[in-house]
């Protein structure tokens, strides 16, 4: 457990530490414009980082995903294996592990497309169908790539021969709150849809 706590307090010392102690990075400051023109998409990804940006700024924006994400990697281990240790452990592996870290660090779509699909795969093993929605919802307005959860969930319900009813109310949402960055990019001949596809 000690060794746990070390390495969560690692973490968080180093990605304090690289996001105040760096200057903005070049992908970060792309970002930062589209904070200043908010709109339903962009060239290539949807908008979920410009409006973080707008509302937190580029290292608020870093540093609440990262932190939040560590709560929701924490919350998901102590439901599935009922342990205080587990948990812990799962949270120090996320802190240690570069992509934790660096989910903390910059600002970029990444950060909170794993902020809400932690937060996804946790409503969906609670089986919180509502929650499972929006949070899946919320990753796909922050990179396209999210649409990967819902299918990693179908695959595995599928297998399980077990497809709750509530989880269509979770797709349904889901997609409801993407439709908006649907129609933007409908309005722009495909182009974030486009890039992702090249």
């Amino acid at each position: 457990m000690k060794t746990c706590l070390v390495l969560v307090g690692l973490g968080v010392g180093v990605r304090l530490a690289l996001a105040l102690g760096t200057d903005v990075y070049f992908d970060e400051t792309y970002y930062w414009q589209w904070a200043r023109h908010l709109a339903w998409g962009y060239f290539d990804h949807p908008p979920m980082v410009a409006w973080l940006i707008a509302a937190l700024g580029i290292r608020g924006t870093a540093l609440l995903c990262g932190l939040g994400t560590g709560v929701a990697v924490w919350g998901l281990a102590l439901d599935v294996y009922r342990s205080r240790d587990a948990a812990w452990r799962a949270l120090a592996l996320w802190s240690a592990v570069p992509v934790g870290i660096l989910s903390g660090v910059w600002a970029t779509p990444d950060s909170p497309m794993l902020l809400f699909w932690a937060l996804g795969l946790w409503a969906l093993y609670r089986e919180k169908w509502v929650l499972a929605g929006l949070t899946c919802g919320l990753a796909l307005l922050s990179k396209y790539p999210s649409v990967l959860l819902g299918l990693a969930f179908m695959v595995a319900a599928l297998r399980a021969r077990r497809l709750p009813a509530g989880a269509w109310v979770t797709a349904g949402l889901g997609l409801l709150c993407f439709l908006p960055v649907v129609l933007w990019n409908a309005s722009h001949d495909w182009v974030g849809f486009k890039f992702q596809l090249n």
